[in-house]
């Protein structure tokens, strides 16, 4: 599955959007994503503009840039489908004297997200479930080599109008080992149009050890159906990224 035709197809269909339906949550940024579905037949991009993430591995410092892409699409009642890639990634890696960079396309990844509790009211409870298959056709330095399948859950509660504190569960399952992660969130609002949160990421990997990150974010919205975020994860051990850091931009189309 070749990402570029299918982004592109969807890029001219959001462009053709003339009018707005009642904007949704959006899935970036934080850990998870968000507990409601899109309204049927609309559509959702998110972009990283771009990710950055660094790492010190075997004598090597390397860091990498990703601009992530997610299409949503609301297909009726709870269920939404989700399309996801990353177009552009640009890896430098120094070490033992050398120092080399690469640049390419990341892996694609189809979901479907299933919502039977989305609610944003305040005092709600709510949660979401994804099922997601990620196609191993991304270049060498920017792909996982092989099929993975992931199953994960978020689970909101909005005790006013002001906090909202999530729960984020999700287990990755590649070449025969499987990667959980746990990752509580609580964020507040500033104002109508502001939000910040923290959070931490809990993560077990059966090949490269436990990792825990923690740091925060915000996200801004510009008008009804645009939404923009920084944020910053920062490393607390000895294994995986030591930064992993980011800002982007959504956009909600209806029809």
């Amino acid at each position: 599955m070749n990402l570029r035709p299918a982004l592109a197809f969807l890029a001219s269909a959001l462009v053709s959007a003339s009018a707005f339906a009642d904007p949704p949550d959006f899935d970036r940024p934080g850990a998870g994503f968000a507990t409601t579905v899109l309204p049927a037949g609309t559509l959702a991009l998110e972009q990283g503009l771009p990710t950055y993430e660094r790492q010190r591995q075997d004598g090597f410092l390397d860091r990498t840039y990703t601009a992530d892409s997610l299409v949503r699409i609301g297909l009726g009642g709870p269920v939404e489908f989700q399309l996801g890639g990353s177009a552009w990634n640009r890896l430098e890696e120094r070490g033992q004297g050398s120092r080399r960079h690469a640049v390419g396309h990341g892996d694609t990844s189809v979901a479907l997200k299933w919502a039977p509790a989305g609610s944003g009211d305040a005092g709600a409870f709510s949660w979401a479930a994804l099922g997601e298959v990620t196609f191993a056709n991304g270049d060498e330095d920017f792909g996982n080599g092989a099929r993975q399948v992931s199953l994960g859950t978020t689970m909101q509660w909005k005790p006013d109008d002001t906090h909202q504190n999530t729960l984020y569960a999700n287990l990755d399952r590649l070449k025969g080992r499987n990667t959980w992660t746990l990752a509580p969130t609580f964020g507040r609002k500033f104002g109508k149009n502001l939000l910040a949160y923290i959070e931490t990421d809990a993560i077990h990997d059966a090949e490269d050890g436990n990792e825990l990150q923690a740091g925060g974010g915000v996200a801004y919205e510009v008008g009804d159906h645009v939404q923009l975020d920084a944020y910053a994860l920062h490393r607390i051990g000895r294994h995986g990224p030591s930064v992993v850091a980011g800002v982007g931009i959504s956009m909600f189309f209806g029809r």
